[in-house]
């Protein structure tokens, strides 16, 4: 908006906006973590493993200045013998790459997690934006962190030489065999002293590329509020999507009317229709509720499905007012409700065997679940 464009970004981004640019690949990424990660696996593996990899280089020498393959007579056999002194070499550095390849995917989803996005940015080969990325803060932390990487290194570099000189002058007293698997281990020990310092090095990057992610995806008061819009809708969506989950809901809720063993009236304004499941135990559950248009509903639904029908103002109204759809009727109103419902049960019986016409009750309610009800004729 035109009108964003005098705004400071002072707001944290929203979640919304995280995943958006997420999904967009705009996460934090740490150049010199993935650095520092993937030279330190390297240099481990070369240190820890220069036994095995001086062997390895050994037994190729011994096998290209072998007899077999000083005498070749027959040219067509060079491009064998090459690959399968290829597949030797290969099979030597296998171990070295495969740890240099996770410390790699490592160093990728540690900081920013795993994306994968193809979306291309115009904004990347704008010269405007691409010069002022070039003398922007970022840009200057970037010389910083060159300047310091390079004193840094250099110094360890200039420490390992000295750590390691009688070594290096004594691999020219050494039989070849011995001193290429010396040569591997000293070289191995000295890559993994020159990339400590690269640790340092990102500690101090992770942290700042976080901040600057953080500072990147901030957005103006305005934006705040479009998102909100957005997110939440419109008032007139809104109140339709309202409308229409009532109406799924009330379905449900009729759907339920015919397997109710009573329903009680005010007899007008207010209907619920109760269920006991003897199997079950608990207390009665409310399976429908309704005042007015949906109370009428509600009967008539009851009524077609044979659902006895119990007028009890009092307490039609007190169920409705305390319980919602799904839950069981409060403790105070046990009494009440077992009253309504041994009242049905003896209905039953009358229609079923015959007998004396039960007397229906008229249970006591305490005004305590009247409370908060807007008042109805009884």
């Amino acid at each position: 908006m035109a009108e964003d464009s005098g705004q400071e970004r002072t707001e944290e981004p929203t979640q919304k906006k995280r995943n958006d640019a997420k999904s967009k690949g705009q996460v934090p990424r740490s150049k010199e973590l993935s650095t520092t990660l993937v030279t330190l696996a390297g240099a481990c593996m070369m240190a820890f493993a220069s036994q095995g990899l001086g062997e390895g280089t050994l037994r190729l020498f011994s096998q290209s200045f072998s007899e077999d393959y000083l005498t070749i007579s027959d040219p067509a056999q060079l491009p064998g013998l090459f690959f399968n002194m290829l597949v030797e070499a290969l099979m030597l550095c296998i171990p070295l790459m495969a740890v240099v390849f996770v410390a790699s995917a490592v160093a990728n989803v540690a900081l920013g997690g795993w994306t994968f996005s193809l979306a291309f940015k115009p904004e990347r080969i704008d010269p405007v934006k691409g010069l002022g990325r070039l003398f922007s803060l970022k840009s200057l932390v970037e010389l910083f962190k060159s300047i310091g990487k390079l004193l840094l290194v250099g110094a360890a570099a200039v420490l390992g030489v000295m750590m390691m000189q009688d070594q290096i002058i004594g691999l020219i007293m050494q039989a070849p065999d011995k001193a290429i698997r010396d040569a591997l281990g000293i070289l191995g020990w000295f890559f993994l002293i020159t990339s400590l310092p690269l640790i340092i090095i990102a500690c101090i990057d992770v942290p700042f590329q976080k901040w600057n992610h953080q500072k990147e995806l901030r957005m103006t008061k305005q934006e705040v509020r479009d998102e909100m819009k957005e997110t939440d809708g419109r008032p007139e969506v809104k109140s339709k999507l309202r409308e229409m989950q009532q109406a799924a809901a009330r379905r449900r809720m009729m759907a339920d009317v015919p397997t109710a063993d009573v329903v009680i009236t005010n007899p007008t304004h207010y209907s619920v229709a109760l269920k006991y499941d003897e199997v079950r135990g608990g207390a009665p559950i409310v399976l429908a509720k309704g005042a007015d248009l949906i109370a009428a509903k509600i009967r008539e639904v009851a009524g077609e499905n044979d659902v006895p029908i119990v007028e009890s103002p009092r307490l039609a109204r007190a169920v409705y007012a305390t319980t919602d759809i799904g839950r069981e009727i409060p403790g105070g109103l046990y009494l009440a409700v077992a009253q309504i419902l041994a009242y049905v049960y003896q209905l039953r019986d009358y229609q079923a065997i015959g007998g004396e016409y039960p007397v229906q009750p008229e249970p006591a309610v305490d005004d305590e679940f009247l409370r908060g009800l807007h008042p109805r004729a009884e």
